[in-house]
């Protein structure tokens, strides 16, 4: 009787991997993880159903469908920011990372440095990859320009170490203007923003614990935000806003900040527009 019930159980768990399989290839589900959380009491002598427990901090990368850099595929060579992974950098190109190990010579995904160059083969280009870390500390979104004409997260991180900010690049998100080798709109994420810590973006009281700090390179006293950089900006603003629930009100630039004594993110920065598409996006 014990063998019959158990084959029945190992049947209904084949009948489950079937119904389930084409969820969990359509929808990117683990198929393993599926089957934890499913209450299927198999041959184990435990009665006790297998329960899936989320890890207690999980993380979401978002990617979208902005239209990528180039429409052929083609080399590019990627400058490692900080605080990057090879994962990432695959996962932001479309990828495989086994693919560009090899094309690098790299052994172990772990070796790569930050200012490395790596060859990305016969890539698209780069799509926005954004971490999403579940917390509430997130209440704001503050608005930066560089003022600079050219800049990426390497060059900024290391400008910010030189100025004595041990944490490096005091913004959480870059957004590339196409120059130090970056694609235009290209969506950089900060080593703060990884590892969670306070910004480095405003003086003003507890802005930095509290606001998510986004910088678009150039100045945009001087001239207009290009198009490309402008729908990145409207992506990442959107994304952020609705994970952490943050209000229109709470979306500032830095001269909106009280006590702020500038005009970043520039007098020509379109909020008008931004405004109007973080509403329908």
């Amino acid at each position: 009787m014990a063998k019959i019930l158990c084959n029945m159980n190992v049947i209904k768990l084949l009948l489950f991997r079937v119904k389930y399989r084409y969820c969990a290839m359509r929808f990117g589900v683990v198929l393993a993880s599926l089957i934890s959380a499913h209450l299927l009491s198999g041959c184990a002598t435990s009665a006790r159903p297998v329960v899936y427990q989320p890890p207690s901090r999980t993380v979401s990368a978002i990617s979208t469908n902005l239209p990528a850099p180039n429409a052929v595929p083609h080399n590019v060579y990627h400058e490692v920011g900080p605080s990057e992974t090879l994962w990432r950098i695959c996962s932001i190109y479309s990828v495989d990372m086994k693919t560009v190990m090899q094309v690098n010579h790299l052994t172990d995904p772990t070796q790569i440095k930050k200012g490395q160059k790596l060859l990305i083969p016969n890539t698209y280009g780069p799509r926005p990859n954004i971490p999403l870390y579940p917390t509430t500390r997130w209440t704001h979104i503050v608005i930066h320009h560089t003022a600079t004409d050219e800049g990426s997260a390497y060059s900024i991180d290391n400008l910010h170490q030189q100025r004595g900010w041990e944490n490096g690049m005091g913004y959480d998100f870059l957004i590339d203007n196409g120059t130090r080798g970056k694609a235009s709109g290209q969506i950089e994420v900060g080593p703060r923003w990884i590892k969670q810590r306070d910004g480095a973006h405003t003086k003003q009281g507890d802005w930095n614990k509290k606001a998510i700090g986004i910088a678009v390179v150039g100045n945009y006293s001087e001239t207009g935000l290009p198009d490309r950089m402008f729908d990145s900006l409207t992506f990442l603003v959107s994304t952020l806003k609705k994970f952490y629930n943050i209000p229109d009100r709470n979306i500032v630039g830095h001269r909106d900040v009280p006590g702020a004594a500038t005009e970043c993110p520039g007098k020509f920065f379109p909020w008008t527009e931004l405004k109007r598409r973080i509403k329908i996006y």
